[in-house]
């Protein structure tokens, strides 16, 4: 279930144009990521049938249940008056089943490749420190 949630983060993340790390900051209240963390919502509750009550053990930057409800019925009225928000979870759960081991390939790529970049810093820190 995990995997599942991962992918679909990074799928809406590549989606809504932000990076994945933005879906556990609850201090951002930028539209896109506010309208993806509304479809990651939605998709808990109505495709993988997760209970009000844990969606904010799964979404960092949800702290109440009642968020997730207010969120849920949003999208569904989203859903019923604007087409455009119709096709775009259409889009998402199609990106999900064609190209979700690849986003996650994908992200775990960009974490190594971070890890080695704070792995070279930290090196060169420390030769600053043992030079002075």
């Amino acid at each position: 279930m995990e995997k599942t949630i991962e992918i679909a983060k990074c799928t809406l993340a590549d989606m809504f144009g932000f990076r994945k790390e933005e879906f556990d900051r609850s201090i951002t209240r930028k539209a896109n990521v506010v309208e993806a963390r509304r479809f990651l919502v939605y998709f808990l509750v109505n495709e993988l049938n997760y209970k009000f009550i844990n969606v904010p053990k799964a979404m960092g930057c949800i702290t109440s249940h009642c968020t997730a409800v207010y969120h849920f019925y949003k999208m569904i009225d989203l859903m019923d008056t604007e087409e455009n928000t119709q096709l775009k979870y259409m889009n998402f759960k199609n990106q999900m089943l064609e190209k979700g081991m690849e986003k996650l390939e994908k992200e775990l790529y960009k974490q190594y490749q971070m890890r080695k970049t704070v792995n070279w810093n930290i090196k060169q820190l420390k030769q600053m420190i043992d030079e002075a």
